[in-house]
């Protein structure tokens, strides 16, 4: 029997502030790859789009995330 299910990949990393230059490389790395995600059920209330976030994490100082740039699967950079 075939297994029709798409692999995913998932992954959310917070890092010090001194890494900032290594938050940098990782996006980089990562955003040629976007070009070949899937959207899943395209459309529909229950539509998944893959997408890569950068933020500036403030939860350890009781704050809110600040969304510094949004790739998404099929629309390219949104934010």
């Amino acid at each position: 029997m075939a297994d029709n299910r798409n692999p995913r990949i998932r992954m959310d990393i917070a890092l010090p502030p001194e890494a900032i230059n290594y938050a940098d490389r990782i996006r980089d790395a990562l955003l040629p790859f976007i070009q070949y995600g899937i959207v899943i059920n395209e459309g529909g209330d229950n539509e998944e789009r893959g997408f890569i976030d950068v933020e500036m994490c403030g939860h350890n100082i009781g704050e809110v995330c600040i969304r510094l740039a949004r790739w998404e699967v099929g629309r390219g950079k949104v934010v």
